[in-house]
């Protein structure tokens, strides 16, 4: 069955209750994690589920000791456990590998699953089923807006946006907090993104499902 917006909420949600719901409020800070990659059985779980999507073959001890960041490939596997194919979103152990083609689809306007906005432009209002994504490289808030234009592989993270009130959302992303986690972040009176620790460049809005 091809992939939906349904499926792939399902997915998303499968895996977050199979971590034991762990939450992440960036507004109120309050952390709640339930299982963590440190457990060898979850590690093993990474290994068994998403490396097999994304690739890659980590040890359980570099998952463990956050040696292999894992956060793409577990990405990768809930869009295939969606029904997804490769060739509508790459699985791959980096998240730039699905942001670089979005941003030339929107860029282009070729029909592409995504289109890439920049932060601040109108139409970045994240929505269901949408990707959000932040840089985790050393650099500032500003600085990071430019990995929007970048053609290289890149330090990055997605997140899948699995709810959506007034003034936040929340949304579903893999290694966070050594779990794949539900962030809940703050939006501003326009629908744009208002968290700024994160170093958020991108995001991605649904065209293909």
């Amino acid at each position: 069955m091809p992939g939906t917006l349904e499926t792939l909420l399902a997915s998303a949600r499968k895996e977050w209750i199979h971590w034991g719901r762990s939450t992440w409020n960036l507004t109120t800070k309050v952390v709640r994690i339930g299982h963590r990659d440190d457990d060898p059985v979850f590690a093993q779980y990474v290994i068994d589920n998403y490396n097999s999507v994304g690739g890659g073959s980590p040890s359980v001890s570099d998952i463990q000791n956050d040696l292999y960041p894992w956060s793409a490939v577990g990405i990768s596997a809930i869009f295939k456990q969606a029904g997804f194919g490769k060739t509508e979103l790459p699985f791959s152990q980096a998240h730039s590998k699905w942001i670089k083609p979005s941003v030339a689809a929107r860029q282009t306007g070729a029909p592409a699953l995504y289109h890439a906005f920049r932060l601040n432009e109108p139409e970045a209002t994240p929505d269901l089923g949408d990707l959000v994504g932040y840089t985790y490289a050393k650099v500032s808030f500003v600085k990071a807006q430019a990995y929007f234009d970048k053609t290289g592989s890149y330090k990055s993270h997605t997140d899948i946006v699995v709810a959506r009130r007034a003034q936040e959302i929340d949304v579903i992303g893999c290694n966070v907090r050594d779990s794949v986690t539900i962030k809940t972040i703050p939006l501003t009176p326009s629908g744009h993104i208002a968290d700024r620790d994160h170093k958020w460049f991108v995001v991605l809005r649904r065209k293909g499902f």
